[in-house]
């Protein structure tokens, strides 16, 4: 009951956020983090917005590092707690009026095991890159090229 509460709400607030952001275009900062396992990569699936697949992550808060908030944003949406992070990339995202810039990181963790939020996140899954569903964001790919060009595709 309270996601399809959480989903109606989305849907009638959303257009009301995206004209603020159309008039205001407030800066904002985002993290996303490309999780590895055994040469597998984690992706999740929205249960919100486009529902596509797409790479764990989410907004910065204030007073929060860029790092800071890629650890959490993970915790909060798999229950993974990261070890070792690096940062490999960075672009900046203006298709919703924001000015978003968002940092990359990448870790690799020793084990599989994850939860998802049941929230946020419809569903995650280990993917080798071969293999990743073709219902995903375009920045999945852009993002992966950041882990090529840094030497971090493991």
């Amino acid at each position: 009951m309270y996601k399809i509460l959480v989903s109606t709400s989305y849907f009638f607030i959303n257009p009301f956020r995206k004209l603020y952001w159309f008039i205001f275009r407030p800066e904002t900062r985002g993290v996303k983090c490309v999780v590895q396992h055994n040469g597998y990569f984690l992706l999740t699936r929205l249960g919100y917005a486009h529902k596509k697949w797409t790479i764990p992550g989410g907004g910065v808060k204030k007073r929060e590092t860029w790092e800071e908030a890629a650890r959490r944003e993970i915790f909060e949406e798999v229950g993974i707690k990261l070890g070792e992070i690096k940062k490999v990339g960075e672009y900046k995202n203006t298709r919703e009026y924001k000015r978003d810039t968002v940092f990359v990181f990448h870790s690799i963790v020793s084990s599989p095991n994850f939860k998802i939020d049941n929230f946020e996140i419809a569903e995650a899954g280990w993917f080798l890159p071969r293999e990743f569903p073709k219902n995903r964001v375009p920045r999945v790919d852009m993002i992966m090229e950041f882990l090529k060009i840094n030497g971090s595709y493991v």
